[in-house]
């Protein structure tokens, strides 16, 4: 996974920490992680609600913040960040990048 690119979500305003994670890397027991430490297992137990309720994305509230995990089989992307904020707008979109290839062509192409 490309560090440098959920580096570049986490410079967002009001965005804690990010996880990219392939299925690959879980095996490994290894995740692309940037942030504050102390959110990573919250993180993680997201991810696997998210695999339990059998659903593409989740949305946990925790206090003041909001963990967004989505994903399918093959990669995850789990994004925290504060409820409320302007930044929330984008996280959605900041999402779709991350699970795109970085291989992958626009459409039309």
């Amino acid at each position: 996974m490309g560090t440098n690119r959920i580096e570049r979500v986490l410079r967002h305003d009001g965005i804690v920490a990010v996880l990219d994670m392939s299925s690959e890397q879980a095996s490994n027991g290894d995740s692309g992680w940037v942030g504050e430490e102390r959110w990573q297992p919250i993180v993680m137990e997201a991810v696997k609600l998210r695999q339990i309720a059998n659903e593409p994305a989740v949305r946990v509230l925790v206090g003041d913040h909001a963990v967004l995990v989505s994903g399918d089989e093959k990669h995850v992307v789990g994004v925290v960040f504060i409820k409320g904020h302007p930044v929330v707008k984008s996280v959605v979109r900041m999402v779709r990048q991350l699970l795109r290839s970085p291989n992958a062509l626009p459409d039309g192409f």
